[in-house]
């Protein structure tokens, strides 16, 4: 008698182990996709502290592929650095962004990006930069009409001022220098990377960067506690309205596990002994 129920036991468990590693399995690709849609169209964000005003203490940026975005204000007299090196990525070309918030204090803001190299071309700067190095300095087009983007998840509006494709050709660190040439302050983002890289740091700190955003497009007269208190509080309700935004083929994905999981429930109703 002990045996037959030990192998009776040995039998459903064996049969029940495999039915919950495919119900997690399942569940875990519906999560999953849920996260990956909502957070892959837009970069990943960074905040860096405002000490990255030379090259000794530039911001580092990830792989120059992975998108990201650095989002920061420049002050009057000064320039923010940020570094990347070549042999961190498999891509010879950086597709390099900047932008700045759609406010009134804005309108006339239109901050330069100078990309620093070894052995580039000398240029001209309004700063010092390393010995052996040159540059190549990108500037917004006064002849064109500037472009307006709209960034659904965050539901922030921004100008931007630059786009272009750098050609990477030297080895070495670069320099990404952001600097107006007429002293001017303002806020500016600076994006680069196409590759979406799924983190799942990313979705701890998601709430928190959707705010810190937010707060960022916002007229700087803005420094009201109770209101960031309240943005932050939104958080994840605006997330939660942006679940919508899925990539079309997401979607599919999602119904297709669903279907699993349905079809699973049935096949596990109708091999339950009654």
């Amino acid at each position: 008698m002990r045996l037959l129920i030990n192998s009776n036991f040995s039998s459903n468990l064996h049969r029940l182990i495999p039915s919950k590693v495919f119900l997690g399995l399942i569940v875990s690709l519906i999560i999953s996709f849920c996260f990956l849609s909502s957070t892959a169209e837009a970069h990943r964000p960074a905040f860096p502290d405002g000490f990255n005003k030379s090259p000794n203490s530039a911001f580092q940026l990830d792989d120059i592929d992975i998108s990201q975005a650095i989002y920061q204000i420049l002050n009057k007299n000064e320039q923010v650095w940020l570094s990347f090196d070549p042999k961190n990525s498999s891509t010879k070309t950086a597709n390099i962004q900047l932008g700045v918030p759609v406010l009134k204090e804005s309108e006339s803001f239109k901050p330069m990006v100078a990309i620093i190299g070894q052995n580039m071309d000398k240029i001209d700067l309004p700063f010092d930069i390393p010995a052996g190095f040159g540059a190549i300095l990108y500037e917004s087009n006064t002849e064109q009409p500037i472009k307006k983007f709209h960034e659904p998840f965050t539901n922030t509006d921004s100008w931007i001022l630059i786009e272009e494709d750098f050609k990477i050709t030297e080895r070495g660190t670069h320099y990404v220098v952001i600097f107006s040439k007429t002293n001017q302050t303002g806020k500016f983002w600076f994006a680069t990377g196409t590759k979406e890289v799924f983190n799942l740091s990313a979705i701890s700190d998601l709430n928190k960067n959707i705010s810190k955003v937010k707060t960022f497009h916002k007229p700087s007269t803005y420094s009201n506690d109770t209101n960031i208190q309240q943005d932050q509080k939104n958080g994840w309700q605006s997330h939660l309205q942006k679940i919508s935004y899925f990539k079309p083929f997401n979607i599919y994905l999602i119904a297709g596990s669903i279907l699993l999981l349905l079809v699973f429930i049935l096949v596990k109703k109708r091999t339950t002994p009654k």
